[in-house]
């Protein structure tokens, strides 16, 4: 008897007028917000739009008509549930994108870390420590974020500090070493060039305390219209972890060139050690990865004046970026020209399947090569020839959830969010494949001075002008469409 009461309970509620009409404003409301995001976004053509909305109208239309057909009212019901259960998850992973588009297209900001550095062996242990200490600092590199750095020492201590000024890297850590300084300041950016030199300088230094400065460097995009223009994307991946705005080295420097017309992409890799004088060196070479520690704007700069060529937006990642977002897209397919370890993992010549992880050690490798940086700027095309492909795959519908969240804080480009949806829009209309070729320029090993470094010679390519020409030329092909 009560299962009978309890059976005749559920049926009530079930053909209750007054829960339809509840859940049919329920769907009105979600579907309306589902097609404003969807309009708001852009990413998707007309074409397949108009169809969409008036199929979701249509079933909004059944569900309201359903609740005054007794017959229907229970279908409507669940229909009713089940179309809500899909458009709400919907309109959260919408939501998510336009954030996204927003949030990675943002003003580029400078993030320097300024340390004090003492040897190891020093007594001092923190920066009270150091009242009456000889502080050795670079005369002309970084001197803005040093003499912000003083002024916080100054203001520490109560007192102003004593510094001695070194035109060059090297000198300024043979004071240290020497003890002709207690201590020196140094851009965290810097470190790694350092230890070009100075191999034991982590083992023989400590971080005593450090300083954190952003400065938003103003860097203009196109304003092309990326569907039907031609445009050149400069592609940095420094050589850090964690969070993207940090200064550092640009380890990873391609320059894509998109024909949106003719399908056609090119990726022109340069090598880090390329000897190439930067727009704030007055003419001084330098290996172009150092252009990195000066900002991206400095990189672009120089690139420019290489190639002959403007450069519309920029792409900006690194080591997160690469882990993951190949781990996002499910691993992607590189093809290797050679077999070779790295990073602990083996790869064979030919389609290697690799995830995030897998792939890092793929790019970064170069010691394992007759041609060194040139063989790494050619595996790091490959690495990106292999996330283009899978992005163009089933694969961003699949893991669209995790292609966000690996983007999110580990990517950052000047282009617009309707840039980007513009050409996400162009993609989903058509679905052409894209002819995607690579090339890389050469050069040849040399021991030489540098902007950065002055006073020691440092390994660097001197570049190979017949190559650079026919880099050139390929740009300018793929730019008129040939």
């Amino acid at each position: 008897m009560g299962t009978l009461s309890k059976g005749g309970l559920i049926g009530r509620i079930l053909n209750s007028k007054a829960l339809g009409v509840i859940l049919a404003i329920i769907q009105t409301v979600i579907t309306l917000i589902f097609l404003a995001i969807v309009i708001k976004l852009g990413v998707i053509p007309s074409k397949y739009f108009i169809p969409m909305a008036v199929i979701l109208l249509l079933l909004l239309g059944f569900t309201f008509f359903s609740q005054i057909s007794f017959r229907n009212r229970i279908f409507g019901k669940f229909l009713s549930i089940f179309m809500c259960l899909i458009l709400a998850p919907g309109c959260y992973y919408l939501n998510m994108t336009q954030s996204l588009l927003t949030g990675i297209s943002r003003e580029y900001t400078k993030v320097d870390d300024v340390s004090v550095i003492v040897l190891k062996e020093d007594p001092a242990q923190s920066i009270s420590d150091t009242a009456g200490y000889l502080f050795g600092i670079q005369e002309v590199l970084d001197r803005e974020n040093t003499d912000k750095t003083i002024e916080r020492l100054n203001e520490d201590l109560g007192i102003e500090v004593k510094t001695q000024a070194y035109d060059d890297l090297s000198l300024q850590v043979d004071a240290l070493y020497g003890g002709e300084v207690d201590a020196i300041i140094l851009n965290e950016a810097y470190r790694d060039t350092v230890k070009e030199t100075f191999k034991d300088f982590d083992e023989r230094t400590r971080l005593l305390t450090s300083h954190q400065f952003e400065m938003p460097v103003e860097i203009e995009a196109s304003d092309k219209d990326v569907t039907l223009e031609p445009f050149n994307v400069y592609i940095s991946g420094i050589d850090t972890y964690g969070p993207i705005r940090r200064t550092s080295r640009s380890d990873v420097n391609i320059i894509a060139t998109v024909n949106p017309e003719t399908k056609r992409i090119l990726l022109t890799t340069t090598p880090r050690d390329y000897y190439v004088p930067f727009p704030i060196s007055g003419g001084l070479r330098d290996k172009l990865t150092h252009a990195g520690v000066y900002g991206i704007d400095v990189s672009i700069g120089t690139l420019e004046d290489l190639y002959d060529i403007e450069i519309d937006y920029y792409v900006r990642v690194n080591f997160d970026s690469l882990i993951k977002m190949v781990d996002a897209l499910g691993g992607i397919d590189v093809d290797s020209e050679y077999a070779f370890k790295s990073g602990g993992y083996s790869f064979n010549k030919g389609i290697n399947q690799l995830n995030g992880a897998q792939a890092l050690a793929f790019s970064r490798e170069r010691y394992a090569f007759a041609s060194g940086d040139n063989q790494r700027g050619k595996n790091q095309m490959a690495v990106i020839k292999g996330m283009i492909e899978k992005a163009m795959s089933p694969a961003i519908i699949t893991n669209y959830s995790k292609i966000l969240d690996g983007l999110s804080e580990s990517f950052e480009t000047n282009m617009s969010p309707n840039d980007m949806t513009s050409l996400i829009r162009m993609q989903i209309d058509d679905m052409s494949p894209w002819d995607i070729k690579s090339n890389n320029v050469t050069g040849k090993g040399a021991m030489k001075t540098t902007y950065t470094y002055r006073k020691r010679n440092l390994y660097v390519a001197i570049p190979d002008e017949s190559s650079l020409e026919a880099a050139r030329d390929m740009i300018k092909g793929v730019f008129e469409g040939e």
